[in-house]
């Protein structure tokens, strides 16, 4: 049977491709009823124990999953400029760059000397390793620093005089490496929390929907630590995160993309024995969320993360988080949510395994000192560093939740 190295199988995810071995049927979407869909959903898992994590390995990055090391990746890597961002989709800042190795890399860029660009770069590693060491569903993001031969001055717009640039960047991996998982023909339906809140209310009493619930308010409860608001159904996504059962369905190769089929799965069929709820774009987060998401402040902003309490303060008795959702999430997006005090406690739980030096590689490895030259680091106190202002933020953030207990999951 023919194989897919490690480092070109990552390489192909980053640029959104399935590959499967010449006898092996490629699937890269199961398509299945909404009914299944929220059954999928329902059962979805959210959460695997991560085992004890070194804050090494946490600053390093998990090991075999992208297309250079750590040290490899910060030691600069050199491409030349292929297409701007503007015409790649979406509002962040990015371009795409070749490697002499044929690689293209989809780089969302900050220019440390102007201190402009893309504040994503930093905050979607932070918040991958915190995710990742916490044990939650999350896609992995590299941090690098790039050598882009012929980029122009904006390599947003393409716009500007070309030269050799030096950027502070990352790439993640995307998509999930299983097939998605839906219920109409578009790839990114993702799921929204009210979606998700909803199937496992469905579930029947009982120890999994007891878990489920755990699960979701722990990681609810997690966005709002971060203030990840921009929560619009695509910016999660449903997946299988097992072998897929073929037999279950028929493969469809007339909507085929990148040689890979879609498997119309049968009624009363079910083609994957595990499915997985992942969040697949945390880019504005360890800021302030707002309705717009803003470039300044929804994105690794010092002062605005640490301004945002945890929690709301009500009498009602009741637990409510404190997060403003992006418009674009709306509703579904589930503003100010109710955790339950299984869900505060397991994420307590999971943060409590965290070491002083667990969370200053976090913050080592998302490169906050280099978001602001020196003169400008926001107020942390005199000799500080960037990564101490963040450290003592992230401490004082789980201590409001430790002392904020809740009401029990109805």
């Amino acid at each position: 049977m023919r194989t897919t190295s490690p480092v070109l199988a990552t390489a192909l995810l980053i640029l959104g491709i399935t590959w499967a071995a010449a006898d092996e049927p490629a699937v890269s979407a199961i398509l299945t009823s909404p009914r299944s869909r929220a059954l999928y959903l329902a059962h979805a898992t959210m959460w695997k124990d991560p085992g004890d994590l070194s804050s090494d390995e946490i600053l390093a990055g998990p090991s075999g999953v992208f297309p250079y090391s750590a040290a490899e990746a910060l030691d600069g890597v050199g491409c030349t400029f292929v297409q701007p961002g503007k015409e790649l989709g979406g509002k962040s800042a990015k371009f795409l760059c070749g490697t002499s190795e044929g690689r293209t890399l989809r780089l969302k860029y900050w220019d440390p000397e102007r201190e402009a660009g893309n504040r994503e770069v930093f905050a979607i590693v932070a918040a991958t390793r915190l995710m990742w060491a916490l044990g939650f569903e999350v896609l992995h993001a590299l941090p690098m620093n790039v050598r882009c031969n012929g980029c122009p001055s904006n390599p947003e717009t393409g716009e500007g005089v070309r030269s050799t640039r030096n950027y502070v960047a990352e790439i993640s991996v995307y998509p999930p490496s299983g097939p998605r998982i839906l219920s109409r023909d578009d790839r990114d339906q993702g799921w929204s929390w009210r979606e998700l809140d909803d199937a496992i209310r469905a579930l029947p009493p009982g120890p999994e929907r007891t878990r489920q619930r755990t699960h979701f308010d722990a990681l609810t409860l997690l966005g709002v630590f971060m203030q990840h608001g921009d929560r619009k159904p695509e910016q999660q996504a449903l997946y299988c995160d097992a072998p897929v059962d073929m037999a279950a369905g028929q493969r469809d190769t007339s909507k085929a993309r990148d040689r890979a089929a879609i498997l119309l799965e049968r009624p009363d069929s079910s083609a994957c024995p595990k499915a997985a709820a992942v969040i697949v774009d945390v880019g504005a987060t360890f800021g302030g969320a707002g309705r717009t998401s803003s470039e300044e402040t929804a994105k690794m902003n010092l002062d605005a993360w640490r301004s945002k309490r945890v929690f709301k303060q009500d009498d009602e008795g009741t637990c409510r988080a404190r997060l403003t959702v992006s418009l674009a999430a709306g509703r579904d997006g589930e503003g100010d949510p109710e955790i339950s005090e299984d869900g505060r406690r397991f994420l307590l739980e999971q943060l409590h395994r965290l070491t002083p030096a667990h969370v200053r590689a976090i913050f080592a490895a998302a490169r906050v000192d280099q978001l602001h030259r020196p003169r400008t680091v926001p107020s942390s106190g005199a000799g500080l560093t960037a990564i101490d202002g963040w450290a003592a933020a992230f401490e004082d953030k789980v201590r409001q939740m430790e002392t904020r207990p809740c009401q029990p999951a109805t």
